[in-house]
């Protein structure tokens, strides 16, 4: 058996180390919040359907040097970054996902998000019940949601409306959590290396009821990371897949406790244009459940993509047929 050891690395930060630093914060400049105006406008001028628009077709002549810097950060370095003033109020939500969508086109590929092959989501309360459902998905909801990840190398989260209330978003480095919970508790951080089920809510492509991965797979000299603890839960309801043991549960647990400490993870109020992004292999996001407005052109709304990076680390084969890493790991394959 592998003795597991603690990944030293740029991503495996703490929060109370970065009270200091600020380098995780970038503000555009006017000049290039007036380059993506101009690009939207542009493409909206072109009426290019959304997912025909590339980079050409959205000209950033100094942003996007910037944007495809980013890839060092979240593939390598510290692994998220939150941009603030993206000019969501020059545009309407279906004008703001031009701007998302061109903007990522310089990040990396947009990747599926669900079975039916969907590349832009609108995050925001539908009304729906993950419980009472085979398919609905936590963000579809006002639910709080747990410390996860979502799916592709980075999503890309961008703010058009906060809730009246609540809805606040933490952030932790899945590193640094898999080496305090080597510290900790060694018996249950191999847990978490071991497979556990998940219920794929009907939208795994391969047609799989049921994924069954680690929540902390090593490969390559680094651990990715894939967590949804909702979802194994909920995996629960199939007679096929086997009881939780009181050691799988305790592992979730100690997991959820570490990352639930202020000195590990960030809190972040996203207000209209900031943008969050973040590698889904060493960080987990949360989310506070949240109070709307009753109007529909005011309830939380954001933008969310699922992107590939050129740069991206080596996959595990186990994440091959995964709903939220199998359009990524595919992609790998075929450079």
């Amino acid at each position: 058996m592998t003795t597991l050891q603690a990944i030293e690395c740029p991503a495996a930060w703490k929060s109370k180390e970065l009270a200091a630093d600020g380098n995780w914060r970038l503000h555009l400049t006017p000049g290039e919040k007036d380059e993506l105006v101009r690009a939207t406008e542009g493409a909206l001028e072109k009426q290019i359907p959304i997912e025909c628009l590339t980079a050409a077709e959205f000209p950033l002549p100094r942003l996007s040097s910037k944007i495809r810097g980013l890839r060092e950060v979240l593939e390598g370095g510290r692994g998220f970054i939150v941009l603030h003033g993206i000019p969501v109020d020059r545009f309407s939500l279906e004008e703001a996902k031009v701007l998302h969508w061109g903007f990522g086109q310089y990040l990396g590929y947009p990747e599926p998000q669900d079975k039916a092959g969907k590349l832009l989501h609108v995050v925001t309360d539908t009304g729906a019940n993950v419980e009472t459902t085979d398919n609905i998905r936590s963000f579809q909801t006002n639910d709080e949601l747990t410390f996860h990840t979502d799916g592709a190398d980075v999503f890309a989260l961008l703010c058009i409306r906060p809730a009246r209330t609540g809805g606040g978003s933490r952030l932790v480095s899945s590193t640094a959590i898999f080496n305090e919970l080597l510290r900790r508790d060694h018996k249950l951080a191999a847990i978490l290396v071991k497979p556990f089920h998940f219920d794929a809510r009907a939208q795994n492509p391969w047609e799989k009821k049921i994924q069954t991965v680690p929540i902390f797979t090593l490969h390559n000299g680094m651990v990715s990371a894939l967590y949804k603890r909702r979802y194994i839960e909920l995996a629960q309801r199939f007679e096929e897949v086997p009881r939780l043991t009181a050691d799988q549960v305790a592992a979730m647990d100690l997991l959820d406790e570490i990352a639930s400490d202020p000195d590990m993870h960030l809190s972040l109020n996203l207000e209209p244009g900031d943008m969050e992004l973040a590698n889904n292999a060493t960080c987990f996001h949360a989310r506070f459940n949240y109070t709307d407005y009753d109007d529909p052109n005011m309830k939380r709304c954001m933008l969310r993509l699922w992107l590939s990076l050129p740069n991206g680390r080596p996959l595990p084969p186990i994440f091959e047929t995964t709903r939220e890493w199998g359009p990524t790991y595919a992609r790998r394959a075929q450079i």
